[in-house]
């Protein structure tokens, strides 16, 4: 397991810094675009199908989704100079936790996810949770859209840049289901 751990933990832990700055980062910039490049490939080598809810959570499905789904994981942005593990290490250990079961010769009963859920720091756009907070409805997408980062940058500009359509952005009844 160490070895699984180190080797995929390689192919992440260059991403958006490390060493003494920390890392940096951040919702809807072209670091946390090749964070959901990794989570993708992750997702692929093991033949989950991997998909983006309205919010710009990603979902790695082992199974058909569908109720009764045990879903784990985290997310991969962090706070500025954020530490290595924050929201990563939970992402990585699901994948890990999948793989165990497979050379287990474990088959599930359910449907079993991964996730990385967008934008839980905060970091960026100054509230945080965004991503569960608007699949729960906690978040209004209105406000959601609205909200700005140093720059001034909305968060409906940042996912467009990004590709990511934040007219849809709202509760998610398909993904909470």
């Amino acid at each position: 397991m160490r070895a699984g751990f180190e080797r995929e933990w390689a192919a992440l832990a260059g991403i958006g810094g490390g060493a003494a700055e920390g890392y940096h980062r951040f919702a809807w910039t072209p670091v946390d675009l090749a964070l959901r490049a990794w989570f993708r490939e992750q997702a692929a080598r093991r033949d989950m199908a991997c998909e983006q809810d309205r919010n710009g959570n990603l979902w790695a499905w082992w199974g058909t989704p569908g109720p009764g789904a045990v879903v784990t994981g985290s997310h991969l942005d962090s706070v500025p100079g954020g530490g290595a593990f924050d929201g990563p290490l939970g992402v990585v250990s699901a994948f890990l936790a999948v793989d165990e079961l497979r050379a287990r010769g474990i088959v599930p009963d359910r449907p079993i996810a991964v996730v990385n859920f967008a934008d839980e720091e905060g970091a960026r756009f100054g509230v945080a949770c965004v991503g569960s907070r608007l699949l729960t409805g906690v978040l209004a997408a209105h406000t959601a859209r609205e909200l700005r980062d140093g720059d001034g940058v909305t968060l409906a500009e940042a996912m467009r840049e990004a590709g990511a359509d934040p007219g849809a952005l709202g509760r998610d009844e398909e993904a909470l289901a």
